[in-house]
């Protein structure tokens, strides 16, 4: 028996994953969709006076507008991206088929679709839509969006979760572990 089966994994249990990934990609998409119908580029609407408002820009580059002013940038983003999401979204199924880790599962859906929403943005576009802006005095946070919190805080869970938890991810067998206890005797 696998001893890393806790749960059994049904069809239920990824259909509930693919929809939860459909979810959050598309409210990343419908809050971008209200701010591109709603308002102009630049236009700052204020919230919270001198600390929180939503203000449409268009993104170019990668986190805090890298390679913006590059012309290979949209597209080497979009090729990165595009990789990172295959790959996240197959170790997210795999994880949880092979290990049952639903937290680390839950963690790489927040991951891709958040690198879905912004891929969408680099291939439809060509640049990505951010409208969240935080003020604290006189300085001014680098503008994101949804899809951005998805990737900030699923990194976030997953750092807290390997740093804090020994149980979180369970050590990966690279051989027969009969034979190799046979081994050390």
């Amino acid at each position: 028996m696998n001893e890393y089966n806790t749960r059994k994994v049904t069809w239920i249990t990824y259909t509930l994953y693919v929809e939860l990934f459909i979810v959050l990609a598309g409210i990343d998409q419908f809050t971008k969709s209200l701010i591109t119908k709603s308002f102009a580029v630049a236009q700052i609407k204020p919230v919270i006076n001198n600390f929180f408002s939503l203000m449409y820009v268009r993104n170019k580059g990668s986190a805090f507008s890298l390679f913006a002013n590059q012309k290979w940038g949209v597209t080497v983003l979009s090729v990165i991206s595009s990789i990172a999401f295959v790959i996240i979204l197959a170790i997210a199924f795999f994880v949880l088929a092979k290990f049952k880790s639903r937290r680390l599962c839950l963690c790489l859906i927040f991951l891709a679709a958040g690198t879905l929403g912004n891929l969408i943005d680099r291939i439809r576009l060509h640049y990505v839509v951010d409208f969240l802006r935080f003020d604290f005095g006189s300085y001014t946070f680098p503008i994101f969006n949804v899809a951005d919190i998805y990737v900030t805080l699923s990194c976030i869970v997953l750092a807290i979760l390997l740093f804090f938890s020994d149980k979180f991810i369970p050590e990966i067998p690279f051989g027969d572990k009969k034979k190799d206890e046979e081994d050390d005797d």
